[in-house]
């Protein structure tokens, strides 16, 4: 999943896991009926603005790992303040989409490459980029 450009500005979210149906869903301030769905894999559904922006992402019954995977920071990676616009003239598809949780976030990995040279924070998720691939978003759990 390739990202095209970054806003500037922030957006809220409100991120939930149910564990009764296995549902993890990041719900953004931005989200409203116009947004366009995207089957991103069998079980992840992400709805997304004409420019790209993010409005939700739901999974239900992801695959589900014990152990987080550790992402490998390069050595000059940017650090910014903004939210990514996903490039919806590229395939948005992920052949397996992966989620680690705990008590505090989740992150789900949306690549097979674990480096990255851009974070992008917006509120309480942390967008993990390499180049212009996504590679994993980290959603701090609402309270």
């Amino acid at each position: 999943m390739k990202i095209k450009e970054e806003l500037a500005k922030s957006i809220k979210s409100e991120n939930n896991y149910e564990e009764s149906v296995q549902n993890f869903d990041i719900l953004t301030e931005r989200m409203n009926d116009d947004f366009i769905p995207h089957r991103v894999e069998q079980n992840i559904m992400m709805w997304l603005d004409n420019h790209g922006i993010l409005g939700e992402i739901e999974c239900i019954f992801p695959t589900q790992i014990e152990q987080q995977i550790l992402l490998i920071k390069e050595k000059n990676t940017l650090v910014q303040n903004g939210c990514p616009l996903i490039d919806t003239d590229e395939s948005i598809f992920v052949p397996e989409v992966k989620v680690f949780k705990n008590d505090n976030y989740f992150i789900l990995y949306l690549s097979e490459s674990y480096k990255y040279n851009r974070e992008i924070i917006s509120e309480n998720l942390t967008f993990y980029v390499n180049d212009k691939e996504l590679v994993a978003i980290k959603a701090m759990r609402s309270k």
